[in-house]
């Protein structure tokens, strides 16, 4: 490998979209280019999570910038539908693959190709459009069959079916794979893939992140980032209600945007939830503050998706030192990184009666937020801070070959 490497990202998300896939690939990208790879991100004008194009993108004469050291090519693609279906889902992402494989032809040719799934047709076209001389890289954050098909985004079987042999067909054919999860090897395993598999978590800027004091004042329970489906949002609702009807002294405040919001807004004045409140995004540059906000995170899951992705937010909570609370089943990814890093409670699905008492618990020792909080931030420093990040990454373009996610567990 070169000592300057040329690499080329192909991903959905990117900045400045601040919620779901764009922030993790955007570290990885930026701690590439720190080390002196020629970067350039493949990706669509941002929309995420309002599914429409932010307005300042719209005109096209953003389509190509530099940012932090990477360049950025944006491709012209409508966003997914606000109401997602798996039709809808697959015609953005069909576009951006097949735009995407076309930009890809025509770059000079890189050392290293990697490409981010969602979409497993962005990664396709990725294996299509450069040579097998290029080291293939596929960083999986979704497993899209087992969502289709857990949360009912795909109503018919013959989808899921057609998204499975995709993921096996061209999850098959790359050089190495990188998953976030032992768990989400085992589903890939489990597809038929034998492609090497290496394990990096998503990576956070614990140098942005930094671990700040407890606010003075009421506890605040924090939920932020993409308010959509998948995140289960409504044992919120349930939560701020049991909490009210217990006069636990509280304020719960989620903070982000998308398709679900209005449905939650609505539901939480049907119940007069005053102890409720809905705010916007923090913006980037305020981040470790915003997350400072929080004296005890949120972080609930439709248990159906729960074993094909694993939120990004959790490092972000962890690198500020914060504690939290998930929805978690045994067995699950973030129950195995619950045990590893002792830095968070879990809580059965669908329980708000639980996850009410474990809220009431520890707003009542102060000292385990904090013993939670510290164990966080160290885990993240050891695995997925950008310096963790960075011996990951420049290990696994070192050595094409990897170790497989059986092994990495085993050494943990």
């Amino acid at each position: 490998m070169a000592a300057s490497p040329t690499i080329s990202v192909v991903s959905l998300c990117y900045w400045p979209e601040k919620a779901g896939g764009a922030p993790p690939v955007q570290q990885m990208a930026e701690i590439l280019a720190a080390d002196g790879a020629r970067v350039t991100v493949v990706t669509t004008r941002p929309s995420y999570p309002e599914m429409a194009i932010f307005p300042e993108y719209r005109d096209g004469s953003k389509d190509r910038q530099d940012h932090n050291g990477v360049s950025i090519h944006r491709l012209a693609v409508p966003p997914q539908p606000a109401h997602r279906s798996a039709l809808g889902v697959l015609k953005t992402e069909g576009i951006f693959a097949l735009k995407a494989w076309w930009a890809l032809r025509w770059q000079p040719r890189p050392e290293v190709a990697i490409a981010v799934c969602p979409s497993i047709l962005a990664v396709l076209a990725m294996r299509l459009a450069v040579s097998r001389k290029v080291q293939r890289i596929g960083v999986v954050h979704d497993i899209q069959s087992g969502l289709a098909k857990s949360l009912n985004i795909a109503t018919h079987s013959t989808i899921t079916t057609i998204l499975e042999w995709l993921e096996r067909l061209t999850l098959t054919g790359l050089d190495q794979i990188v998953t976030l999860s032992p768990a989400m090897t085992e589903v890939i395993r489990g597809l038929g893939v034998k492609t090497p598999v290496v394990i990096i978590p998503p990576t956070v800027d614990d140098s942005l992140i930094q671990p700040q004091p407890e606010r003075a004042g009421p506890v605040l329970l924090l939920y932020s980032g993409n308010i959509g489906r998948k995140q289960g949002l409504e044992l919120l609702i349930d939560l701020a209600e049991q909490l009210r009807n217990s006069q636990t002294d509280c304020t719960l405040a989620i903070r982000g945007d998308g398709n679900y919001r209005a449905t939650l807004q609505e539901q939480a004045a049907g119940r007069q939830l005053e102890n409720l409140r809905f705010e916007p995004f923090t913006p980037i540059e305020a981040l470790s503050d915003g997350l400072a906000d929080g004296h005890i995170h949120l972080v609930p899951q439709d248990p159906a998706g729960a074993a094909f992705a694993v939120p990004s937010k959790v490092y972000s909570i962890m690198a500020a030192s914060r504690p939290f609370i998930c929805t978690a089943d045994p067995g699950s990814p973030l129950d195995a990184l619950r045990a590893e890093s002792d830095a968070f409670v879990t809580c059965p699905s669908n329980q708000p009666a639980q996850l009410a008492a474990a809220v009431e618990h520890l707003i009542g020792d102060p000292a385990e937020r904090a013993r939670l909080g510290r164990n966080g931030r160290s885990y993240v420093e050891r695995h997925a801070g950008r310096g963790a990040a960075m011996r990951a990454y420049l290990g696994l373009l070192a050595d094409p070959s990897g170790q497989t996610g059986d092994q990495w567990a085993a050494e943990q």
